[in-house]
């Protein structure tokens, strides 16, 4: 077909076919646009590190792939190849923490990157074999970015990420990283708190939503169920005086985060 002829051609289209191939462009434009977003910007995590989970069955996962940062406080070479990271984490993800990360683990989140270290338990060797970490270790006191999914080691009863997926020196800054649940909505107030806060839905949930409260400190302050309830009206006279966050979850996911004051 000569240039002319594919000229005309163009010229006989339709306004409506017109739009249609500037959408088809504009689309494409987008898609590719995309693939330049840096990888940073969302939590991406490796499913199958899970392969290599030495007996998987005893974690329960609350979200299978969740940011969050801190400062390594210490690392220790396990047996089964794994490094057992404590972390000391960031204010917003105080919540993160159950008692048992508390009473046996400093008030620390474990990490646990996979083969990370000289495997040297014989029933843990099949797990690490053919796998080689690609997960950056970080030293003592350096402040990174850890993602993997957020577990409850059962044989210990403490929080975790495990396995990690990835671990960047940097800082998250806010939690934004964390994509909530469309419904139901949370509302939290009023703030400051004197005698009593809120936590309202914005309809009935369908299943357990649970709230997490901590302190400044890494301190657990409360944990709480609302089913089949919108209002969950908490008395905060107990509790001293200063700044608390709460994180909200359901159906093991993220539903809200955030924080208030008490004032006395």
């Amino acid at each position: 077909m000569s240039n002319f002829a594919i000229y005309n051609s163009i010229l006989r289209l339709s306004k409506f076919q017109m739009k249609k191939i500037h959408l088809f462009l504009l689309t494409a434009l987008i898609g590719f646009s995309s693939l330049l977003v840096s990888p940073a910007c969302h939590a991406q995590c490796r499913d199958t590190l899970w392969n290599h989970v030495y007996n998987s069955y005893r974690l329960y996962v609350h979200d299978s792939c969740l940011a969050v940062d801190g400062t390594i406080w210490s690392l220790i070479y396990e047996a089964d190849g794994d490094i057992h990271i404590r972390l000391t984490v960031d204010s917003p993800f105080i919540s993160l923490l159950n008692s048992s990360n508390y009473s046996g683990e400093y008030g620390k989140l474990v990490c646990e990157p996979l083969c990370a270290t000289t495997c040297t338990q014989t029933d843990a060797i099949p797990f690490c074999s053919g796998y080689t970490n690609t997960v950056f270790i970080p030293a003592v006191g350096e402040h990174v970015i850890i993602t993997g999914a957020y577990v409850t080691d059962n044989d210990h009863g403490w929080n975790e990420i495990h396995p990690v997926s990835s671990i960047v020196i940097g800082s998250l800054g806010t939690p934004s990283n964390l994509v909530p649940y469309n419904k139901p909505e949370v509302s939290v107030f009023p703030n400051p708190v004197k005698t009593q806060v809120n936590f309202k839905l914005s309809e009935p949930p369908s299943s357990p939503v649970y709230i997490t409260i901590g302190d400044e400190q890494g301190r657990l302050a409360g944990q709480y169920q609302m089913l089949q309830m919108t209002n969950l009206e908490i008395n905060t006279r107990y509790l001293p005086a200063g700044k608390y966050f709460y994180h909200v979850s359901k159906d093991d996911a993220y539903l809200s985060s955030g924080s208030f004051v008490i004032v006395k």
